[in-house]
């Protein structure tokens, strides 16, 4: 199966949408590396781009001369990754795979933030490391995702993750958000934009995802999707683990996916953390639906949790753009490969140019000063 998965994106052609703007900047490489230097530090500079995805391009551009080598290696990287943790902390590798596939991770992964699904598969592995004790291979590999995107960094956060969890906690980790999302504006006008200062696509993409705001509605919608549902389902499932190590290992996810849970839920422009521990996420997930119908203890709660996922994974897929009448799995449906560069499936660079315009519109940006 992990083999199918890197084939199927690995040999695909326009699927997502951010892949549209990397095959775009992929035909701009020069084709050889003596120019690599200065092509680094202008990515970096420009577009905000590490050092290690531009060193990736410039290879398969030069030995390849084609996208797909790139899209191919992006592929072995996290599909690898993914099953690999998979085979670690859950016994239900396909139930898990079902979900890794029916929830859009997998297609968001491998098509839509490519240069972060790099970084993830190498913190995926290295907080494994650290989990079972070889921390200098956890700094290592953090530090190797890092050099592919930025947002790697939040890894740091695993090494806080010493704490007991208990459904006290749960009710911890709401309020903090809660008081964190009310005074994000000055947090973020006297804090953050004030730290950072200077000029750069870096500090730029930084600022971008900063002021994005949310109302109270999205809030309660951003605490449910991200700390309430998840701490549910994963607090279940490690009480259901018989062994007494791997529920440890299970504890410390928990208390990382509450701290990216708040992050995500009080500044809604860092949602994007909360990518370092959804694959986690799923694979408890997968014990935690495997096991709902074993006993009756809290089956209400077990039941409407599920149910309540599956709702919100289901508002994802039917987001609409109204430029090209089409939703969020269109973006993935029909699927085509590279055997048939049939460039009407263009039509998913359009709706992803609406997506991100959209994010930036009065509605969603927050006012600092």
């Amino acid at each position: 199966m992990c083999v199918y998965m890197i084939l199927l994106t690995g040999f695909s052609y326009g699927l997502g949408g951010d892949k549209f703007v990397y095959m775009r900047e992929f035909e701009e490489y020069p084709d050889t590396f003596t120019e690599a230097n200065d092509y680094i530090f202008l990515q970096f500079m420009l577009k905000g781009q590490m050092p290690l995805w531009t060193l990736l391009n410039l290879f398969a551009k030069s030995v390849f001369h084609s996208f797909y080598a790139v899209q191919l290696i992006q592929s072995i990287a996290i599909n690898t990754a993914v099953c690999y943790i998979a085979s670690k902390y859950t016994h239900r590798y396909f139930l898990f795979l079902l979900i890794y596939f029916f929830s859009l991770q997998y297609f968001i992964l491998n098509t839509e933030v490519m240069r972060e699904g790099l970084a993830l598969a190498f913190a995926l592995i290295g907080m494994h490391c650290y989990l079972i004790g070889r921390k200098v291979f956890f700094i290592l590999l953090l530090l190797t995702g890092l050099l592919f995107h930025i947002s790697a960094i939040i890894g740091i956060v695993f090494l806080f993750t010493n704490l007991k969890v208990s459904w006290k906690t749960l009710a911890i980790a709401f309020f903090s958000a809660f008081a964190i999302w009310l005074l994000s504006d000055v947090l973020l006008g006297k804090v953050i934009v004030a730290a950072l200062g200077g000029m750069g696509a870096i500090v730029g993409k930084i600022l971008f995802y900063s002021i994005q705001a949310s109302t109270i509605f999205g809030f309660l919608r951003s605490a449910i999707t991200f700390i309430i549902f998840p701490f549910i389902i994963m607090y279940i499932a490690m009480h259901n683990e018989p062994d007494e190590q791997r529920r440890k290992k299970m504890e410390r996810i928990i208390v990382y996916m509450l701290y990216l849970g708040i992050l995500a839920s009080s500044f809604a422009g860092l949602a994007r953390f909360y990518n370092y521990v959804r694959i986690f996420y799923l694979v408890l997930f997968a014990e935690f639906a495997y096991t709902l119908f074993c006993d009756k203890k809290l089956f209400i709660i077990r039941l409407g949790t599920l149910i309540g996922t599956i709702f919100l994974i289901m508002l994802q897929y039917m987001i609409p753009y109204k430029t090209t009448g089409t939703h969020y799995y269109d973006f993935f449906y029909p699927y085509t490969c590279i055997l048939d560069e049939n460039r009407s499936v263009y039509f998913r660079e359009v709706a992803h140019t609406e997506a991100v315009e959209g994010e930036i519109s009065d509605n969603n940006v927050r006012n600092i000063e």
